[in-house]
């Protein structure tokens, strides 16, 4: 019996100090992030990124994402995504830039208007400068080439991209 009760308060000293070291390094841990949520916004504001997105940028590898026709579900796009932009090119398919409604609902509507927030966002001072989103149409005798969103930030915001693109793209292969 006497090794049992050893045992057991020595189990019972390790649980008591297992439990104290825990709270001990949860509490470093909350430090640790408080501190790199400090350090990532002296950057944001001094217009630098944060040091976890510019090492990406070595070592990242471009997705592809096929977008794909709303009707039949063939491929009309592809798009080649980084963590900073999006370049997307009709596959198989020739998309004259002046067919509805790509100028005045995917350029004018969505994208001016994505762009239209962040500049927003620049003047209220919550978004550095240089990190709104932009975009260019690349043409070939009035034919769509490829379409280039740049700082899209968010994969919501490129989700809502990529499945208007692939809906107007749809869109103009009725017309």
């Amino acid at each position: 019996m006497a090794s049992s009760e050893s045992d057991v308060k020595k189990a019972a000293d390790l649980k008591l100090w297992l439990e104290g070291r825990i709270a001990q390094l949860r509490e470093e841990i909350e430090r640790l992030n408080e501190t790199l949520g400090y350090v990532d916004s002296t950057l944001r504001a001094s217009t630098f990124r944060p040091a976890s997105e510019m090492m990406s940028e070595t070592k990242e590898v471009p997705e592809m994402r096929d977008l794909k026709r709303d009707k039949g579900g063939d491929v009309i796009a592809t798009a080649t995504v980084t963590s900073d932009a999006v370049a997307i090119e009709p596959s198989g398919v020739v998309l004259k830039s002046t067919t509805p409604p790509f100028k005045s609902f995917l350029l004018g509507k969505i994208l001016q208007g994505m762009k239209a927030k962040d500049e927003e966002l620049v003047k209220a001072g919550k978004l550095p400068r240089g990190s709104e989103l932009r975009f260019d149409v690349e043409e070939s005798n009035g034919s769509i080439g490829k379409l280039i969103i740049e700082n899209y930030r968010e994969k919501a915001r490129l989700n809502e991209v990529l499945s208007t693109v692939a809906w107007t793209f749809s869109r103009m292969l009725e017309k």
